[in-house]
Order: structure tokens, then C-alpha cells, then sequence
């Protein structure tokens, strides 16, 4: 059990989790924070799925900041401090996934099987840092019991993005039983709330239904937070192909020149030299996705604010 000081630091981890694949877990860890790291606030964002695609959301897979889970291995296996990269955005650090993350799951596994419990190694080394970052996001892998548990020990709240399928609903359950069997080793853990994602933005009746599904399966545990993110193919696609954020993808689209490739060809055609082709433009969508992640990122941040002014959401 982790002592209350160290309980304390951790006030301000967020797991993004479910269950269940592909329901935006790695895509709003990202978000939120380059949105909160925007702002002004401190940002550490722990990347615990092995493929580590949170390298490419945030553009740093084929650079030097991506160790491929060294740091986390090490840390969590021989003791050494918890060293993320820095400085990936201003005001937002990482610690990056990858083969390594495999490799320490792997031994995790085999802990438990001679008996060990290695649940509170996450917990422990991110208490030693915790108090250099105003909020900490994990994004956690779908399926790694061993991984997740990690993660569960670790934070204080869970944040649950969901989409509208059964599946996803059905994970939001499992889930659920599984912060009720961490409680032991976590007393203070808790859903902050579950998040939509990605659904039509025109899709009301559906969006109200669904909503109204979630909150039926989550009860008195948490809200559904009344932002959801809107389904954008194109913009997610140009996102992760850039390696931009967002509300980075829509700042640029707002600078782009509409005209550029007619300009381009124009130009050609009457035999003056183009130095440089227009890069393919940024589809208009950019800008209502982003909207989506800043009222998200205000929600939680309301949240958070509420639960920590009650004595309920005190850590003890």
C-alpha cells in the first residue's frame, strides 16, 4: 500500500482506459494534452501500449526523444528514476512505449507467477515526479491485464472513452469490475467520466441515446461528459500522417491558401518556375475536431476542480 504522501502526489493522474481497442484512448491522451500543455499547464503523458502510437500523434516516433519503453522498463525493473523525454511541446513531456513496454509486460507476467506483486512499480516511481507536472494522463493499452494494473494502482482517476457500439458499452462493465478489484491496493481510484468518441456530429437522437446508455451503465460512479468527439476520417488521418495535434492541424489550416495548387499550375502553365508544390490541404474539419478536444479539456478540468473543493474528492 502506498503511503498517503505518495497517494497525495498522485491527485492529479488520469488513466485513459477501456477496456476494448480502438475507442480513442491514445488520440485523446494526445489531445487533451497538447490542449492543456497549450494553456500553460505542466504535462506528463506516459504511453503504456507497446505499439506506441502516442509517438505518432505527437510526431516523435522516428526521432531521438523515442526510447521504445527503455525508460519505463528500467524504471519499473532496476530501480533507476522515471525519466521522460522532455520537451516533446512546451510544457508537455512523454514517456514513450514501444518494444521495450513488451518486453516489460512480459516480466511483469513472470513476477506474478513466482508470487510477486509488482503493482505498485508505476506508482511508486511516478510518486518521486509526480509534483513537477500540474496533470498526468496514461494512455492505456486495450488488453494487457498486467500493464493495466499498473496503470490502475497508479492513478487517481479513469478517464473512459467510449464508442457507440455494444462492445465498447459492454468494456465500459468489465472495466468497471476491474477498478472494484484494484480498490484494495487503490483505495482512492475513480471514474472521473466517460467520453463518446468518435461519433457523427449530426447524429443527435443517436448521440442522446447513447449517452443516456452510458450513464444508465455507469450510475452514481461518474458522469458522461456532454462533450463527445466528432467522427473526422480526414482530419484524424492528416493528424497522425503530420504528426499534429488537433488544434495544431486547424491552426495550419487556417493559414493554408486556399488557391495554392491552382496558383501552382497556373503558374506552370505559363512556363514561370515554381519552387516549391503546395503541400496537400488540410481539410476544413480541423478546425470543429479541435473545438471538440478544447470543451473537452475544459469539462474535465471542471471536474477535477469540483471533486477536489468537496471533501469527498479529497486524497486521504
Amino acid at each position: 500500500m502506498l503511503s498517503a504522501d505518495k497517494r497525495s502526489r498522485l491527485r492529479r493522474v488520469i488513466a485513459v482506459m477501456n477496456r476494448k481497442g480502438g475507442v480513442g484512448k491514445t488520440s485523446i491522451t494526445s489531445n487533451l494534452a497538447g490542449v492543456l500543455a497549450q494553456a500553460g499547464y505542466k504535462v506528463l503523458a506516459i504511453d503504456l501500449d507497446q505499439q506506441g502510437n502516442l509517438g505518432d500523434d505527437l510526431g516523435y516516433r522516428h526521432t531521438d526523444y523515442n526510447d521504445h519503453g527503455a525508460a519505463l522498463f528500467f524504471a519499473l525493473n532496476s530501480g533507476t528514476p522515471l525519466a521522460p523525454a522532455k520537451g516533446i511541446r512546451e510544457n508537455l513531456d512523454v514517456v514513450p512505449a514501444g518494444e521495450q513496454t513488451a518486453l516489460l509486460a512480459d516480466t511483469l507476467t513472470g513476477r506474478q507467477r513466482r508470487n510477486e506483486d509488482p503493482s505498485f512499480g508505476l506508482a511508486d516511481k511516478l510518486a518521486e515526479i509526480a509534483d513537477q507536472y500540474d496533470i498526468v494522463l496514461i494512455d492505456c493499452p486495450p488488453g494487457d491485464t498486467a500493464i493495466q494494473t499498473q496503470a490502475l494502482v497508479a492513478a487517481r482517476w479513469i478517464l473512459i472513452p467510449t464508442q457507440p457500439d455494444s462492445g465498447s458499452l459492454n468494456g465500459l462493465e468489465q472495466l468497471a469490475r476491474e477498478v472494484i478489484a484494484t480498490q484494495p491496493k487503490n483505495p482512492t481510484i475513480m471514474p472521473l467520466g466517460a467520453v463518446l468518441f468518435p461519433i457523427d456530429s449530426r447524429a443527435k437522437r443517436m448521440k442522446a441515446r447513447k449517452h443516456e446508455e452510458i450513464r444508465e451503465i455507469m450510475g452514481d460512479l461518474a458522469p458522461v461528459f456532454t462533450t463527445s468527439i466528432r467522427f473526422s476520417q480526414t482530419s484524424g488521418v492528416d493528424s497522425r500522417d503530420r504528426g499534429q495535434l488537433a488544434i495544431e492541424l486547424a491552426r495550419d489550416a487556417e493559414e493554408q491558401d486556399p488557391f495554392a495548387w491552382a496558383k501552382a499550375l497556373k503558374a506552370r502553365k505559363a512556363g514561370e518556375t515554381v519552387e516549391e508544390t503546395p503541400s496537400q490541404r488540410i481539410s476544413d474539419s480541423a478546425g470543429s475536431l479541435a473545438e471538440d478536444y478544447v470543451e473537452l479539456t475544459g469539462e474535465i478540468l471542471q471536474a477535477l476542480a469540483a471533486h477536489e473543493s468537496s471533501p469527498a474528492g479529497e486524497v486521504a
